[in-house]
């Protein structure tokens, strides 16, 4: 287990302390939401590719051995979308993220229900048996296999794509939300295999404007420069 510099002031006894993996998704997702309402925090980086969720002292620290976790004043969260509403009512946060109103929330949480079994297991799943698994057994995915994952990743980007249409963000909201920061640190993730948007010409656009977030920007660099480096 490795432990990142302090981005925020590591003395302040109210801080969370966030460990996680650039290549995780949900991990720059948290990371960048923390950002954005300057919640003070502290990275412990624990690198998955290195075993380093599998060693007993991180399952000391989350039970389920599973990145994002946080622990806030002893308070140990893992899910990044439970971590990320959980911050929402914890810290003075801006509420265009995760707003108070019960109907507009349940739109947000619609979307983040509907995330884990569409575009995330869509993006993921698909990454890990094209790229990930090979190198672990030596076998490649099957040509069944690799269809039904490319048939999800087109059904996820289409619903996406209706809803970006209608002038509205990902959680059908008329501002960005945390859907809009879960959705985005997903669907980059397949810039690790040269993934052409072209035809979802929304996702695109709304790629760069979520983007262009200054927080979810600078919590993004080093995945991209991971990119560069080891484009799968």
């Amino acid at each position: 287990m490795s432990s990142a510099s302090s981005i925020q002031n590591s003395t302040d006894p109210n801080r969370v302390i966030l460990y996680m993996d650039y290549i995780s998704q949900p991990c720059r997702a948290v990371l960048a939401y923390m950002m954005i309402n300057q919640i003070p925090y502290e990275i412990r980086e624990i690198r998955i590719f290195k075993g380093q969720t599998l060693t007993d002292e991180f399952k000391a620290i989350s039970p389920t051995q599973k990145l994002p976790t946080i622990v806030h004043q002893g308070f140990t969260l893992v899910e990044s979308h439970a971590i990320l509403t959980y911050l929402a009512s914890v810290f003075p946060v801006d509420e265009q993220w995760y707003p108070r109103d019960p109907k507009i929330r349940a739109q947000i949480d619609c979307y983040l229900h509907w995330h884990h079994a569409n575009i995330r297991h869509a993006v993921s799943s698909f990454l890990y048996h094209k790229k990930i698994l090979p190198k672990i057994t030596g076998q490649q995915i099957s040509e069944e296999l690799e269809k039904e994952f490319l048939r999800s990743q087109h059904l996820s980007f289409k619903f996406i794509e209706n809803i970006l249409k209608q002038g509205l963000y990902v959680g059908r909201t008329q501002r960005p939300s945390i859907a809009d920061i879960s959705c985005y640190c997903e669907a980059i993730q397949l810039y690790l295999v040269n993934f052409n948007y072209e035809k979802y010409p929304e996702i695109c656009r709304w790629m760069r404007e979520i983007g262009e977030i200054p927080a979810i920007k600078e919590a993004s660099k080093p995945f991209f420069k991971i990119v560069q480096r080891v484009k799968l």
